[in-house]
């Protein structure tokens, strides 16, 4: 295949074994520090953002590096009243929020913030054409004279939707085990806007396109957020990590880079 700017990083990653999934199956190795943000539980559009702390807080359970939200958030005690959150963490996923500051923070620890690269599982269905697109059912009076705007919103989607997918197509790809992604490039803001596409400028959350991987042309830094798990992971030098701990907006800690970030990697809390 074609050399793309992300051939660096598969030599970088640990191949996937027996032992779970660990923080450098899916970021490049020889970082000084790993730093993992964890996504709000209840982000929901009508929820708040609930931390994992506050969720251990009534759950009686522990936050540690390699907590997982799913054991974490049983509670050790019969009856500890209603739960501070009304949904689990987005899977695979910054929300808009956590992704500014972060975008904010890393663009102040790399020399070329405005050259960064983004990379796209392409699995989402909405990058293939041909896919169902869901449209809103528009109200219809009894004498249903409004019934052709159906059609002609129909078509103005589609049509967007095809304008939009054809420099899709044409992006770079590379492989990973596993994983097959889509490669983008753009400033640093772009890694807040891939699901904000005017696809549908007023749905909440429109395309559900956050890249899984991004990382500055200087390689200062790399962000990895796999489809599968509800925390993100952002590899960069001490100064960096001490950022991102220490700023308002992240609830992050340092993980080690053999730390499991499966199910299994959290030994704390046990049933």
């Amino acid at each position: 295949g074609k050399l793309t700017p992300a051939d660096w990083i598969l030599p970088r990653l640990l191949p996937w074994g027996t032992d779970g999934a660990l923080v450098t199956n899916i970021i490049p190795v020889g970082y000084d520090a790993y730093v993992r943000v964890f996504h709000p539980a209840g982000a929901g559009p009508l929820d708040d953002p609930v931390t994992w702390h506050e969720v251990a807080a009534w759950s009686g359970r522990t936050v540690h590096p390699l907590a997982q939200f799913e054991k974490m958030s049983i509670p050790l005690t019969p009856n500890p009243g209603p739960p501070p959150f009304g949904s689990a963490p987005w899977l695979g996923s910054l929300t808009p929020a956590i992704c500014n500051v972060l975008v904010r923070e890393l663009a102040k620890l790399t020399g070329t913030p405005s050259n960064c690269y983004f990379a796209i599982w392409d699995g989402m269905s909405i990058l293939t054409a041909g896919s169902s697109v869901s449209v809103r059912e528009f109200a219809k009076d009894d004498d249903d004279d409004h019934g052709d705007h159906h059609d002609d919103d129909v078509d103005t989607l589609e049509a967007q939707r095809a304008a939009w997918q054809r420099p899709v197509a044409q992006l770079p790809r590379f492989e990973h085990p596993y994983r097959s992604y889509l490669l983008g490039r753009g400033p640093i803001g772009v890694a807040c806007d891939l699901d904000r596409h005017p696809l549908a400028p007023d749905s909440w959350q429109t395309l559900g396109l956050p890249p899984q991987l991004w990382w500055s042309e200087d390689r200062a830094w790399v962000v990895a957020s796999e489809i599968d798990f509800d925390t993100t992971i952002v590899a960069t030098t001490k100064a960096g990590a001490d950022a991102l701990l220490t700023c308002d907006g992240l609830e992050a800690l340092l993980v080690p880079s053999d730390g499991r970030l499966d199910l299994g990697g959290d030994e704390i809390n046990l049933a």
